[in-house]
């Protein structure tokens, strides 16, 4: 690579990383504006819808408005899936505090289903606001489909976890990266990810075609 290949290479690395920057601080604010429990989910409807388009296309777009108008549109269908994460998430964190006072051979056996009900509830929660930014589908039909998908890409929803893992730790080892991309870089290897599968079956989609 010469240098000027490698200064477009930074270049752009550093513009992504402002533009996360401005993401992240985005949704920040606009959680802050739906009281927190009603603004997160469309926040990050929100974020994800944005990363897409800046995904998808090369032209330049006004953020904040394209991030404003997503956040007004999705504002109710995006907390109802944030209502379906918050119950699933304290329904699974509930039923793990009452495995443990069962009987050995119920909490084999009840545990096993946990454990399987706890994957499902993963592999949808990490496909569910990809789905619904990218697809034009019925609402209902979103959770399926994130379920469908992450059943038959096990492999990504692995790689899924992994990233966030190691964000986790470079937020562990690194706090002041918090205050810039708490959500925005966990989101954008999310979105990342869930592209390459979206693009693999509209790929295979055009093959049958």
């Amino acid at each position: 690579m010469n240098f000027i290949g490698f200064t477009e290479v930074v270049n752009t690395f550093c513009e992504w990383l402002m533009k996360l920057a401005f993401l992240n601080t985005l949704w920040v604010i606009f959680t802050l504006a739906g009281a927190g429990i009603f603004g997160w989910a469309p926040a990050t409807a929100a974020l994800f819808g944005v990363l897409r388009k800046r995904m998808l296309t090369n032209e330049d777009f006004p953020t904040l408005k394209t991030f404003f108008s997503l956040y007004k549109k999705e504002f109710f269908r995006a907390n109802l899936i944030g209502l379906f994460i918050l119950i699933g998430g304290w329904s699974l964190y509930y039923s793990l505090s009452t495995l443990i006072f069962l009987e050995q051979t119920a909490m084999i056996l009840l545990g096993t289903i946990f454990f399987i009900m706890t994957i499902l509830f993963v592999i949808v929660s990490l496909f569910i606001f990809p789905v619904f930014s990218h697809y034009n589908i019925p609402f209902k039909k979103c959770f399926r489909y994130s379920l469908m998908l992450g059943l038959s890409h096990l492999h990504y929803c692995l790689l899924m976890v992994i990233a966030l893992s190691v964000t986790a730790i470079l937020f562990h080892s690194f706090p002041g990266f918090l205050l810039f991309y708490a959500i925005s870089i966990p989101v954008a290897c999310v979105m990342v990810i869930t592209m390459r599968v979206f693009t693999s079956l509209e790929d295979k989609v055009d093959l049958k075609v």
